[in-house]
């Protein structure tokens, strides 16, 4: 379902990858109209200030709304299928990424555990596991702080979900690569939060529609959304994250 074709790779300070037209673009039309209404989502102030929508926030909800939005759950499926996480490593390795994760364990949508392997090494055994929230932060102020993610995550794509011509890109919303100043801070294993004024911003992977920002979790992947001013906080910036974790 996802097309990862026209990638753009950059590899320090740690892995990212910017992918246009991830989704054909009728799929991407239907899914920008029937994406969820803001009632559903829980807001999310530890993260600075986000809201989501997502199994782990409402598991009966969630799944009502995909059973209710055939594309919806379809891609649910997708992600959870054997496959998804096969090719997102495959597509990694074939760009020099290697995760040394060898023999793995997907947990599929109903539960079950399979054994799964690249060109057949043996590595140790990780359990896997891949999952999707709907995420929006408000255009006027709405931002993520900076931070390297959980210690279980192992790889995010970011999927924006707005319509051509809807977002002004002056208004920010792309996916900042930062560093902290302090470089004794770089190391950040534990996932600490920075504020703004703690790290120098590097680049920044637009928030552009059908597009898809990629990063690999390391000990310095540290990232960040900059405070958006499109000077309404009506105007959302709405957004699909899917992670694939290390499950504990």
């Amino acid at each position: 379902m996802l097309r990862f074709a026209d990638a753009d790779f950059v590899y320090e300070p740690y892995p990212t990858a910017e992918i246009a037209g991830v989704f054909d673009a009728d799929l991407y039309s239907r899914l920008i109209t029937s994406y969820p209404p803001l009632e559903k989502f829980q807001y999310r102030p530890d993260l600075g200030e986000k809201y989501a929508f997502s199994h782990h926030s409402d598991p009966s909800g969630f799944m009502a709304y995909l059973e209710a939005h055939p594309d919806w759950r379809a891609f649910y499926d997708y992600i959870k299928s054997d496959g998804f996480i096969e090719q997102i490593l495959g597509f990694l390795e074939a760009h020099n990424i290697d995760l040394n994760l060898g023999r793995r364990r997907t947990v599929s949508r109903q539960k079950l555990r399979k054994t799964t392997s690249i060109a057949g090494r043996l590595r140790r055994e990780t359990e896997l596991n891949a999952r999707f929230e709907f995420s929006m932060m408000n255009g006027e102020g709405g931002h993520i702080l900076p931070h390297t993610d959980q210690k279980d995550k192992l790889i995010t794509l970011v999927l924006p979900m707005v319509a051509p011509g809807e977002w002004n890109p002056a208004w920010g919303g792309g996916t900042d690569v930062v560093w902290p100043k302090d470089k004794t801070l770089s190391f950040n294993i534990k996932n600490r939060y920075l504020e703004f004024d703690a790290v120098d911003r590097i680049r920044t992977l637009e928030f552009k529609p059908n597009n898809c920002v990629l990063f690999i979790k390391t000990y310095n992947s540290w990232h960040s959304v900059s405070p958006m001013t499109s000077g309404d906080r009506s105007i959302l910036r709405r957004t699909l994250t899917v992670n694939i974790e290390r499950r504990a």
